[in-house]
């Protein structure tokens, strides 16, 4: 149990390093387009360009965060946070949107807007249990 505490943080990091990675690369590559996307979803009109900036910006810090050991927690957290923002926008898409468009891009553009707040919450729960692991880890 005792490695399993100290090698499940660094796969969990590791995964999410590689995802944010290619997203982060995905988005700023696909710059004009992914702000496009933005300002057509609902509610984020006017705010494509800030939002694009934040996004990638984010996903790069967590990467950075979460690739150093010492901080790694704090990206584990920081990933956790930006997907649960992320779900919230999309639960809310689908209590309040009734055509909501697609604005997926890179692996998730033939997701319906269902299947990306399932996969969100999973790879927050994912996060989460990295977190919970690497304080379990401190705490010992």
């Amino acid at each position: 149990m005792k490695k399993l505490i100290k090698i499940w943080p660094r796969g969990i990091s590791l995964f999410f390093v590689s995802l944010f990675s290619y997203t982060a690369m995905s988005k700023a590559t696909g710059f004009k387009n992914f702000r496009d996307q933005l300002e057509q979803s609902p509610g984020l009109q006017g705010y494509g360009e800030p939002l694009a900036y934040g996004v990638i910006a984010l996903q790069t810090v967590s990467v950075i965060l979460l690739c150093y050991r010492p901080l790694r927690f704090w990206g584990l957290w920081i990933t956790f946070g930006t997907l649960a923002v992320f779900a919230g926008y999309i639960g809310g898409i689908l209590l309040y949107s009734k055509n909501p468009p697609c604005t997926c891009i890179g692996l998730l553009e033939k997701m319906t807007w269902k299947d990306n707040l399932v996969l969100n919450i999973g790879l927050m729960i994912t996060a989460l249990t990295g977190v919970m692991t690497m304080k379990a880890g401190r705490s010992k």
